[in-house]
């Protein structure tokens, strides 16, 4: 009889440990890298940085740099004083946009977004303005909007309650016809004047009956905003 070749290995002795698995290969430095490397940038993350040095704080800075270098322009129309203030408005709608995006949103930045915001408009109304009630009506809406600030701790949008005006004008995040013709009296028309007298030397202050129409319509809601908010704070 032939014998059978067995093709199985032989079984391991007698008190013989078992055969260890190899250890696992100690992560690499360079793999430790790729692995932290899906990091945002620094400024871009609000784990690593602290508040008022967050992306959208910086702009808000930006802000008030261009609008304190505009107010100290020996011509407030000039045409760097004008685009210090474009700039400034433009800016408006990226620093919010960026907050929401980076999860960066703060009271301190929005309350620093409205303050800006609300000084700019200001400056514009003062500085092209011919009308005595247009500015004063406009120092009083920046006043009642930075006292309500102080007061709530917030902006009028982000109030608990609204009333029929408030609702209206912020309808829309503002893409609405009175809040047109806000930002018209607030900022598009002193900001029209601005260019005409940079690029052609009329007067800052002078005016044509169409732009004057306009202006005080968005007056009328500038005064409607104004008392609105002012009955909103006293109901907070």
């Amino acid at each position: 009889m032939v014998a059978t070749r067995r093709s199985l290995s032989p079984a391991p002795k007698r008190g013989a440990s078992p055969a260890r698995k190899p250890a696992a290969r100690a992560k690499s430095p360079a793999r430790k890298k790729k692995a932290g490397s899906n990091k945002p940038f620094i400024l871009l993350d609000p784990k690593r940085m602290p508040f008022w040095l967050y992306a959208p704080n910086l702009l808000g800075y930006i802000r008030v740099a261009t609008l304190v270098y505009a107010m100290y322009e020996s011509d407030p129309g000039s045409s760097m004083a004008a685009t210090c203030l474009a700039l400034s408005l433009a800016i408006d709608y990226v620093d919010g946009p960026c907050a929401r995006r980076f999860d960066m949103c703060t009271k301190f930045g929005d309350l620093l977004d409205h303050v800006c915001d609300h000084v700019t408009m200001l400056w514009l109304v003062h500085c092209t303005t011919a009308s005595d009630i247009d500015r004063a009506m406009n120092a009083l809406h920046c006043g009642v909007a930075l006292a309500y600030m102080a007061y709530t701790g917030h902006y009028f949008k982000h109030a608990s309650t609204s009333n029929v005006v408030t609702a209206i004008v912020e309808a829309n995040n503002y893409f609405n016809m009175p809040s047109i013709l806000w930002n018209a009296n607030t900022c598009v028309v002193p900001l029209v004047k601005m260019s005409y007298h940079a690029s052609y030397g009329i007067g800052l202050k002078d005016s044509t009956p169409l732009l004057d129409v306009v202006n005080y319509m968005g007056l009328l809601v500038t005064a409607a905003y104004t008392v609105a908010c002012v009955h909103g704070a006293t109901q907070q």
